[in-house]
């Protein structure tokens, strides 16, 4: 196999692009479930600041995503709302975190599916009278953009991309092929695709073949490196300590899994 198609890299070298400070990126999960837990340490230990960090929601309390509103590492985050990690609700009330605008799950995904087949945008119906009314967004430089369609009022919602994108799947081949877990498949497939330079990180690496054809959840064309991040089992064991630690979880329960 020539080195052109095998993606796999370590850490360092997937993600050494990316600028000290004013980075731009999707990144996959969805409440603690299926991040990208070893690069996010890695943004951390490099201390990589000032993300705008586009999201499906922020995460969850003292887990994953949440150390980078910890460390001050996000200046602004794209997303459903702040409210799941004590983390990103506190530098957002203190106005330390920039919200330009909120979006529903659906148009959030449907505008960054929208990035990644290469379309302009999208119509949502949703939220018109409620989400356009003067003043709910004072960060917002134009007021939401409505057209009427077929005598259905809708926002002109426009597709989302990124310079950079980081997501999780459980297994890739050297060339990039994904495969995803139950509910890790979440937002990480068209985040990976929305990303100019994508990279995954992944439990396990496997051989070209492995991955039934049916089975790749996000075609390696999109991926740009390919990650070994923590096994399943050591996931596993990391997201049921969380959940003992909070209380989610007592000591006799099944281990989580991810």
């Amino acid at each position: 196999m020539s080195k052109l198609s095998n993606k796999v890299m370590t850490i360092d070298e997937a993600l050494s692009c990316l600028p000290q400070s004013g980075a731009r990126m999707l990144m996959g999960g969805f409440v603690g479930a299926s991040e990208p837990t070893c690069c996010i340490n890695w943004l951390i230990e490099h201390g990589i600041r000032d993300i705008t960090l586009i999201t499906n929601e922020p995460g969850l309390s003292g887990f994953g995503r949440a150390k980078l509103y910890e460390q001050g590492l996000v200046r602004e985050i794209i997303s459903s709302h702040v409210g799941t990690t004590e983390e990103s609700t506190l530098k957002y009330l203190e106005g330390s975190l920039k919200v330009e605008q909120y979006f529903p799950m659906g148009t959030l995904a449907e505008k960054v599916r929208a990035g990644a087949m290469g379309l302009g945008g999208v119509l949502v119906p949703v939220g018109v009278g409620i989400l356009d009314q003067p003043g709910l967004f004072p960060d917002l430089e134009q007021p939401k953009q409505v057209l009427n369609v077929n005598g259905m009022d809708c926002f002109v919602e426009p597709a989302i991309r990124a310079p950079f994108s980081i997501i999780k799947a459980w297994r890739a081949d050297t060339m990039g092929n994904l495969e995803f877990r139950y509910t890790g498949l979440n937002c990480n497939a068209i985040y990976g695709m929305a990303g100019d330079y994508t990279v995954a990180e992944v439990e396990e690496i496997v051989p070209v073949g492995a991955i039934p054809p049916e089975r790749v959840g996000c075609p390696g064309p999109f991926i740009n490196a390919v990650v070994q991040g923590l096994s399943l089992e050591e996931h596993n064991e990391l997201y049921r300590q969380h959940w003992l630690k909070i209380g989610k979880l007592k000591a006799e329960d099944e281990e989580v899994r991810a």
